[in-house]
């Protein structure tokens, strides 16, 4: 063979070292092994190929990457390829040739199965982070929930009362500060069924308790809650001003008509009981228990 004094790299060197091995009837290569043992190992591209373990294409075409192995098979060779003469030699190649052909494909499956393999991790790595993003993108919304209160002169109260008579406007209020991120509660969510709304002394404490109950296990969880009542009186007040929580008292005193029918004597009652908003303010911040601040806004001149 040729030598050479210019640097070899070791991809070059694994072909020169696999073609005399095939030179001295040694390979490596189990396949390989198995023709020399049957007398019919030939040295050609595909086999210096084979017994190096790289690729052919390296090798196998005159613009080749490493054109003086491809010359020096050439000469071991001989400058003129020797066609077979009988069919058993033609058979011989073309089983041979089949061969080498079939540990290629074996090897360029096993680089394709690889490839599939690392596909698919990369599949379950990016469903992995799109459901890990999706997870953050909650929280940013929530946390823009909060975020998109209003701002006002003093921090936001955790707890919102809307006290007003009926038809006052006190459900259209509270949806305000829905769309604000508080959850509302209000006793009348409580009287209603699916076929009526009913109303009397013992279903309206029982609505009442309820509403309480809801409020102090949002308020609990870290919720910000809006009730909108009636809130006629102190005693209604009272309890939600001992949560312990700073809160806000709203007056809704839009003149309308009640969703639910109200009888006139009951109005009459209400109007009766009803205690001014700034009493209302002035008493519970003379004798809250908590440092919750208590403010008033009025329907016609609310800030929101």
């Amino acid at each position: 063979m040729a030598s050479s004094s210019r640097h070899i790299d070791s991809i070059e060197q694994d072909f020169r070292n696999a073609l005399q091995r095939l030179i001295d009837g040694k390979p490596e290569n189990k396949k390989l092994k198995v023709c020399a043992k049957a007398g019919k190992l030939k040295v050609n591209t595909s086999n210096v190929a084979l017994e190096a373990g790289h690729s052919r294409t390296l090798i196998a075409m005159d613009d080749c990457r490493y054109p003086s192995i491809r010359q020096e098979i050439k000469e071991v060779q001989g400058s003129a390829k020797k066609e077979p003469t009988t069919y058993t030699q033609l058979i011989s190649n073309l089983r041979a040739n089949v061969a080498t052909l079939r540990a290629e494909k074996r090897l360029l499956e096993t680089a394709m199965a690889g490839h599939v393999f690392a596909r698919r991790r990369a599949e379950i790595d990016a469903r992995r982070a799109e459901a890990a993003a999706e997870n953050l993108r909650k929280q940013v919304s929530e946390l823009e929930k909060i975020s998109a209160l209003p701002n006002r002169d003093v921090e936001i109260p955790r707890l919102v009362l809307i006290r007003g008579l009926p038809g006052s406007g006190k459900s259209k209020k509270a949806m305000k500060y829905v769309n604000d991120g508080y959850l509302n509660f209000e006793a009348e969510q409580f009287l209603s069924s699916e076929e009526r709304y009913q109303c009397d002394a013992a279903r309206l404490l029982q609505a009442q308790t309820s509403c309480l109950n809801q409020t102090r296990a949002a308020l609990a969880a870290g919720e910000y809650v809006c009730v909108s009542n009636v809130f006629a009186t102190l005693d209604e007040m009272r309890p939600y001003a001992d949560l312990n929580v700073d809160y806000q008292v709203v007056e809704a005193n839009y003149p309308g008509e009640s969703k639910h029918p109200v009888s006139a004597s009951a109005m009459r009652a209400l109007q009766d009981d009803w205690v001014p908003t700034d009493l209302v303010v002035q008493i519970l911040k003379s004798k809250s228990r908590t440092l919750a601040r208590v403010t008033r806004l009025s329907s016609i001149k609310s800030k929101r």
